[in-house]
């Protein structure tokens, strides 16, 4: 089965690459993405927490927890996770103060995440790995491509 949102990603990823200087020294050429103080620490928060989820997840698939490694991705990362802020006052919702194309890569994170479970979930190991990469991609994207500080 192949992963319907590979394309996009690798596309968005590919133009984020090249877009960023692989050795900025004294620049960082990433498009500053201004937000309060209250919207930058839920943002680093959730962040934080999918790295913590992408280090049980790769786990997980070393010991061919398949289901685990779906389980974490979805209720963590998928699309299950989206709207966590919704109930925050508006100057601590980091989606308020994103531009268009982050917002469109961080719903491609979830799609993503969510496309993994479904891949996890088969037990085969080489296709959870290719569609974990899908996911990773949209990371490598968007923090090579948006700062808030």
């Amino acid at each position: 089965m192949k992963n319907p949102l590979a394309l996009p990603i690798f596309l968005v990823a590919l133009t984020a690459i090249w877009s960023v200087p692989v050795c900025a020294a004294d620049t960082d050429s990433r498009q500053l993405v201004e937000m309060p103080p209250e919207a930058r620490a839920a943002l680093r928060t959730e962040m934080l927490g999918f790295q913590t989820a992408l280090h049980l997840i790769i786990g997980a698939l070393a010991e061919q927890q398949f289901t685990n490694a779906a389980d974490i991705a979805e209720k963590q990362m998928g699309i299950s996770a989206m709207g966590s802020h919704r109930n925050a006052p508006q100057n601590a919702r980091p989606g308020a103060f994103m531009p268009t194309d982050m917002h469109a890569i961080a719903r491609m994170m979830h799609a993503a995440s969510s496309e993994f479970a479904k891949v996890a979930s088969s037990g085969e190991t080489t296709k959870a790995l290719a569609s974990l990469q899908a996911v990773t991609a949209t990371c490598i994207t968007c923090h090579r491509s948006y700062r808030t500080q």
